[in-house]
């Protein structure tokens, strides 16, 4: 990303088992509480995936201002028959409310412009999570239901 205060850069297989094991290496830097358990069932499934999942995988999110990994952010798999993809994301508590939530979702919504084929892109949160609610709607996302315990957002690409 350029003129950004957060990077996102894709989750290679070896960094990837790093994360799902909780081992950083030397030259890993990582924030306080990284990483989360959200962060490390994604990072396993990338460490494993044969063939990877290019730019459809897991970034991690670093901000410019410290260079530490603070959460992640990507995908569920490349877009469906339907041209659908599913995005997560997430950060440590201390660095909510920076904006880097908001421009991680940005970042992932420009990989599907980019590399077309992606007709939609579905997110769900917590109903007790206002702060990533508030980012997808910033990101053009639309409410579209809700169940016990998640609200479900879709935002609609023209093909």
């Amino acid at each position: 990303m350029t003129d950004s205060a957060v990077d996102l850069h894709l989750l290679d297989p070896a960094q990837a088992a790093r994360i799902a094991a909780s081992s950083p290496a030397p030259e890993d830097r990582w924030a306080e509480g990284f990483p989360r358990e959200d962060d490390s069932a994604p990072a396993s499934i990338v460490a494993k995936a044969d063939p990877s999942p290019g730019v459809f995988g897991v970034y991690t999110l670093v901000p410019r201002a410290h260079g530490r990994v603070i959460g992640t952010a990507g995908f569920f798999g490349p877009p469906n028959e339907s041209g659908e993809v599913t995005i997560g994301y997430g950060m440590v508590e201390p660095e909510w409310g920076q904006g880097y939530g908001t421009e991680a979702v940005a970042a992932l919504v420009a990989v599907c412009r980019t590399h077309g084929g992606v007709t939609a892109v579905n997110a769900d949160t917590d109903l007790d999570n206002i702060g990533s609610q508030r980012v997808l709607l910033k990101n053009g996302f639309t409410r579209t239901h809700a169940d016990e315990s998640l609200e479900y957002y879709v935002l609609r690409l023209d093909s």
